[in-house]
């Protein structure tokens, strides 16, 4: 008599979730390290701020190229070896960071970017087939941890480099990393879960979509808004470590006030859309932003450079998740496949607007003049949310 074939058992919905957890703590880390460090790497090697600005554009093009891969990845190989491939591409990039030329290390950020562009869009999908009471709360819940790690980031570089220095801190990062690829191989169940369906759609389709009114403007605000974000966010240690008084040793918080207050204002925000319409939530936040991108161009202070981080860290808080909500309600149905146009321009521009700012900052010898940039462009993005904001949108979960 044949036996029955031997189905591996579900991975306990826990242990799953409190892996997923730990998994984007240190995603949120590996995320945001190229801020804290990318002082390290401009006196290692020398760098202008033009080359040290395209470590960000490394990142950045290999996350959105890993986030195109993974829709083709995950209907064949499932959530668990997908998540799994973007930790071995972390462990590939943190083996190898530090050495040889600054080059080497550029291609090792975008191999993590690239592994970000893998890991992060699967664990999201994987956590809305998990059970939970309020599947809207429980992944908004998942996005939490990767804002500690964002926060943590900056006392972990601070408190390891000095005493590990940057090879070490990457061995530590490449072995922990090691460990949560066999974590996420072990989870037979969720391999197999869910498949993917895939639609081709005709250029004529796509053109038609973009002819919308609010189209081409929603589509800027992902380009630049993602630009703005990663281009204070990253560029903030930099000038906190060139500020008078700043010692080689001294521990760099600024990225830490810039999440923080990211985190706070994206805990807040679902409150203030009960009340107050979006687009006047996402024009005080423009407004916000400018404030503290002009406190964090002009800082000649710890103190005031804190504000200032703190400042546009809040008021570009509720901007993403706005416009996302934007997109679904203008495409409707069709926002799960159009969508990707729209978060793969937000990628380029993570990629793009940073490495402006150093290339300005370099021809112009002044990275203040550089960080005119994200503040010109947060201006400029009020006007464009009159143009891509519909009718009468839902507020966002």
């Amino acid at each position: 008599m044949a036996s029955s074939p031997i189905v591996p058992a579900e991975p306990h919905p826990s242990r799953e979730w409190a892996l997923l957890h730990a998994s984007f703590v240190l995603i949120g880390i590996i995320t945001t390290l190229l801020g804290p460090v990318l002082p390290s790497f401009s006196h290692r090697w020398s760098l202008s701020d033009a080359q040290a600005g395209f470590f960000f554009t490394s990142q950045y093009f290999g996350s959105t190229f890993g986030v195109i891969l993974t829709s083709v990845l995950l209907p064949r190989f499932g959530f668990s070896k997908v998540s799994a491939a973007g930790f071995v591409a972390f462990f590939v990039g943190f083996v190898f960071l530090g050495l040889g030329p600054w080059m080497i290390s550029a291609l090792m950020i975008g191999i993590n970017g690239f592994g970000y562009g893998l890991a992060s869009p699967s664990i999201n999908l994987r956590s809305t087939q998990l059970p939970s009471k309020n599947t809207a709360a429980a992944v908004t819940l998942l996005n939490f941890s990767w804002s500690v790690g964002a926060v943590l980031c900056p006392f972990v570089v601070g408190a390891l480099i000095p005493w590990i220095h940057l090879r070490g801190l990457s061995l530590l990062l490449a072995f922990f990393c090691l460990i949560f690829v066999a974590l996420h191989f072990s989870l037979q169940g969720a391999s197999t879960s869910a498949r993917l369906e895939h639609a081709t759609h005709a250029l004529s389709d796509w053109l038609a979509h973009l002819r919308l009114p609010p189209a081409i403007p929603l589509l800027s605000l992902f380009f630049l808004y993602v630009g703005v974000e990663v281009a204070l966010g990253g560029w903030v240690a930099t000038v906190e470590k060139r500020l008078p008084g700043m010692s080689a040793m001294a521990l760099i918080v600024a990225p830490s006030y810039f999440y923080g207050a990211l985190l706070a204002g994206r805990g807040l925000a679902p409150l203030a859309l009960r009340y107050i319409p979006q687009v006047l939530i996402s024009i005080a936040g423009l407004i916000l932003a400018v404030v503290g991108g002009a406190i964090i161009a002009t800082a000649h202070a710890p103190h005031t450079l804190y504000l200032g981080a703190s400042i546009a860290g809040f008021g570009l808080a509720p901007q993403y998740p706005i416009y996302v909500t934007w997109l679904a309600f203008i495409f409707r149905d069709d926002s799960s496949w159009i969508g990707a146009l729209f978060f793969g321009a937000a990628g380029i521009g993570g990629g793009a607007i940073p490495w402006l700012v150093g290339i300005v900052s370099s021809s112009t010898g002044s990275l203040r003049a550089g960080l005119s940039i994200p503040l010109v462009i947060s201006f400029l993005m009020i006007f464009l949310v009159f143009r891509a904001k519909p009718g009468a949108v839902p507020a966002p979960v």
